[in-house]
Order: C-alpha cells, then structure tokens, then sequence
C-alpha cells in the first residue's frame, strides 16, 4: 500500500470517528486524545492531520459542503422545467439546513480567532463562489425569461451568498428560530420579492 494511499484510510478514519463522537457527546466534551484513542492511532499521528479540533471541523464541514455541491448540481439538472424562483428556494432552504446540521461545528469554530488571522478572502473560498455563481446563474435564468425583476444578477447573487453566513444563522437561531424557519422568511425576505 502506498503512503498517500494509507494516509488517506487514516485521515478518513480520523474523520469518521470524530464526527460519530461529536454526534455522540458534542464537541465540547471530545478531546483530541479521545478522538485519537478511539481512532487507534497516536496522537502525534492526529494532530499532523489535524493541528486543533477547530480544524477538524473544519475538514468534516469541507466534506459536507463538497457533497452539498455534488447534490445541489444534481438538483438542478434534474429541475430544468421548475420556475426559477422555487429552484432558488429550495437551493436556499437546503443551504441553511446543512448550516444547521453543523451548528455546534460552528460555534466551536467561530469562538477562536485563528480563522480571522488566517488572511484569507472568504470571496475566493470555494463555498462562496459556488452559492455566487449558480445564484447568479438561475437569476440570469429568470432574466431571460422575463420573470426576474430589474435587478443587476451579479451583485445580487453576491448579497445573497455573503448573507448567508454561519454566524447570521447561529445567531437566528439562538434568537429562537428553527432552520426551517430561518429559510422559510429569508426565502420570503430576499428570494421572492425578486420576481415577477
């Protein structure tokens, strides 16, 4: 077996056992030591993959995010004859659910200011441009059918992909919202009253 080939099983066992204690026991009380024991690696072995718990749900939100996409395009093939306007909400709807799975991920994360002094443009990570460009995309969709009201598609999609950040959730819902509510009137708010 080659190492890049062991290296993967071990990064993906890492993954697998964390996100089962994290579920299991909440992030808060899963140490590193007890991710690695569980794991049967050595600590040493983890923390090369994996500098902090911070990174590590970071890596597993990454996972998520990229099988998101993966859905999120098969949707959208799939929904070539539906109005625009409900593609785009559902799309939204299914955006602020996965934020909700990963929630307590976000709270751990967003308590650290390691992410801040990184440096770098959450313009250019690959959430954002993904959110961007098929918002942008569907609203040119709706502009060429004419259903879409006179806005610029660009800086439109631009505005709803940067609104939809994990600390406006996390704080939608620690003012009591559920996710499905928190899609629901930002669906109602933003979305809707962009067409015809």
């Amino acid at each position: 077996m080659s190492d890049l080939n062991e290296k993967d099983e071990v990064t993906i066992k890492i993954l697998d056992t964390a996100q089962t204690l994290f579920q299991e026991y909440g992030i808060e009380d899963v140490s590193m030591h007890q991710i690695a024991q569980s794991s049967g690696i050595g600590q040493g072995t983890l923390y090369r993959r994996f500098p902090s718990k911070n990174m590590l749900c970071l890596s597993l939100m990454k996972n998520k995010f990229e099988r998101f996409m993966r859905d999120t395009e098969a949707y959208l093939r799939e929904a070539r004859d539906v109005p625009v306007v409900q593609k785009l909400t559902t799309v939204v709807t299914r955006l602020v659910l996965l934020a909700g799975e990963d929630l307590e991920w976000m709270k751990q994360i967003m308590r650290t200011d390691r992410l801040r002094d990184t440096k770098v443009n959450c313009f250019e990570l690959p959430p954002f441009v993904f959110i961007r460009n098929h918002v942008e995309h569907l609203l040119k969709e709706a502009e060429a059918a004419h259903k879409l009201k006179p806005v610029d598609p660009f800086f439109t999609a631009s505005m709803i992909a940067t609104s939809l950040t994990p600390e406006m959730i996390t704080y939608l819902n620690d003012q009591g919202y559920s996710m499905e509510e928190i899609a629901e009137r930002y669906c109602q708010s933003f979305i809707h009253p962009l067409f015809k």
